[in-house]
């Protein structure tokens, strides 16, 4: 701790990626573990990720571990959230789906859903208490320079991400999407030495917010289509359409809303932040 009572940047950060690690070590150990449990620890993973990625050049071998690990834990446990997914994304639509809903339920639920094996996670629990010793015991030499050097380069990619998905195509704005919610943390953390990250940390939450739904349609609608079910073709069509409806009004959306928060060139960005860490 500085003289003046607040915490050095390096070691805030250092302790906010061991608070994400307890966060999914925390959720892994319950039992029994709920849905909102998996949830919980994928987004814990998913904040991990984001600030591992701030870490100082020092520590880039034990960020690159860290980031490996988490995003293993993360998909093993996306199998166990997809039904529920889509079952969510499907009552959004329910208004518009009239009967059309009970059927595709049905077929959104998937029969191979009973099936899915368990995860193993003492494996993924071994991985995580390794991460959260060595973030423990680590020492940087690091500093905010470095912090906010990693950070406008998660802004940039964030907006060379935007700029290829602006026809829409999903893998493009999947991949968008996976750089805003690093962006979101990388926003959050900085909000504590940068006051003015909190507006950007709430605009990215929305956007986050709009592209997630996309994806979840996306996801929705490939795997129905998939389904062999000839009988409920006029259901799936109706489905098609009404989401392809509702996901150009999202990308609409999601774009207008990142030309605000995007508006910025890279050293531009940087100057603000570091201005708003002066006041």
């Amino acid at each position: 701790m500085s003289e003046d009572g607040t915490i050095p940047s390096a070691e805030a950060l250092r302790q906010a990626i061991l608070s994400a690690l307890g966060e999914i070590s925390g959720r892994l150990a319950a039992e029994p573990r709920t849905a909102v449990d998996v949830h919980l620890a994928r987004r814990a993973a998913k904040r991990a990720r984001a600030l591992a990625r701030l870490a100082p050049p020092d520590l880039a071998t034990l960020a690159r571990n860290t980031r490996d690990s988490v995003d293993n834990a993360r998909r093993a446990l996306g199998a166990a959230r997809d039904a529920d997914v889509r079952a969510a994304t499907l009552d959004i639509l329910k208004p518009r789906l009239g009967a059309a809903h009970e059927t595709l339920a049905r077929l959104a639920a998937g029969a191979e859903t009973a099936a899915t094996p368990a995860v193993d996670i003492q494996p993924l629990r071994e991985d995580i208490a390794a991460l959260i010793r060595d973030w423990r015991l680590c020492e940087t030499d690091g500093g905010f320079d470095d912090i906010i050097a990693a950070a406008r380069l998660a802004y940039r990619r964030m907006r060379k991400r935007a700029k290829a998905a602006r026809h829409g195509d999903s893998a493009a704005l999947h991949r968008w999407r996976s750089a805003v919610v690093d962006y979101e943390y990388d926003a959050d953390f900085l909000s504590g030495f940068a006051p003015a990250m909190k507006q950007a940390r709430r605009e990215a939450d929305r956007l986050r917010k709009h592209l997630g739904e996309i994806n979840d349609l996306d996801e929705l609608a490939a795997y129905v289509g998939k389904r062999d079910a000839k009988d409920a073709r006029a259901e799936i069509e109706q489905l098609e359409r009404i989401s392809a409806t509702r996901r150009a009004q999202l990308v609409n959306r999601a774009f207008a809303r990142a030309d605000k928060l995007l508006a910025l060139k890279p050293a531009h960005w940087e100057k603000e932040i570091r201005q708003s860490c002066a006041r």
